[in-house]
């Protein structure tokens, strides 16, 4: 009798889980379809890493990175020849994959980036050729950023947005109540790529929580801890 009760209340609870785990599911499609994320990607240092000037292809270190991890291009910020790159491009490990994963999630995706116009084109050449990853691009020549980056200006849906950047200045605008810090990804010849795997696979967490909450900016402050910009958000 005992043994038939237990398993009567295994098989209940497997129930409840299963519906509450089916419940979150068909919220979150909703959410994703009725009032989805939207996630504002920084470049430079956030998920890809330019050196410049181009690293020698017999670097001790770097020659050993698969080409599928970088790739050369033209930054007019710095001199350069015309049709020789002064610049090498890496991108972060499991940052494209994560930006697949938010994707598939539901997030709208966007880039707000200091850099100028040229070299973003170059960049969202290489990582989204056929434009279906991102809904919009934002650089300097488009928005000037001396003060940081402001959501404002970009979108109306704040209580929606997220902004990823590895400078918590970026943040001021909004007094860092949207920012995600990222911790920086500059040292590509001495990082772990799991390391930076398992930073980007946060990321894709933080779009998750983002999804299901009613204000993402909620979501950021779990992760504010490390900013230098004080949020007003209670």
């Amino acid at each position: 009798m005992a043994s038939s009760t237990a398993t009567a209340i295994v098989n209940a609870t497997r129930r409840t889980l299963l519906a509450i785990t089916g419940g979150l599911g068909g919220y979150g499609v909703y959410k994703a379809q009725a009032d989805p994320p939207h996630i504002y990607w920084d470049l430079d240092n956030t998920i890809l890493c330019s050196i410049t000037p181009r690293p020698p292809d017999d670097h001790p270190i770097l020659s050993n990175i698969s080409p599928s991890r970088y790739f050369d291009q033209i930054d007019d910020d710095f001199p350069f020849e015309e049709g020789t790159p002064n610049t090498r491009t890496y991108w972060r490990p499991g940052a494209r994959a994560s930006l697949k994963l938010c994707g598939f999630l539901g997030a709208r995706q966007h880039v707000y980036t200091a850099a100028q116009g040229t070299y973003t084109a170059n960049i969202l050449l290489e990582l989204d050729p056929d434009g279906t990853i991102f809904d919009s691009v934002t650089h300097r020549d488009v928005i000037p950023q001396p003060n940081g980056k402001d959501l404002a200006v970009v979108t109306e849906s704040l209580d929606r947005s997220l902004l990823f950047d590895d400078r918590a200045s970026n943040f001021r605008p909004q007094g860092g109540e949207n920012g995600v810090l990222v911790p920086k990804y500059e040292d590509v010849a001495g990082s772990s790529d799991a390391g930076e795997v398992l930073e980007m696979a946060k990321l894709v967490g933080v779009v998750a929580m983002a999804l299901l909450a009613k204000d993402a900016r909620d979501v950021a402050q779990l992760f504010s801890s490390g900013n230098d910009v004080c949020s007003s958000r209670r």
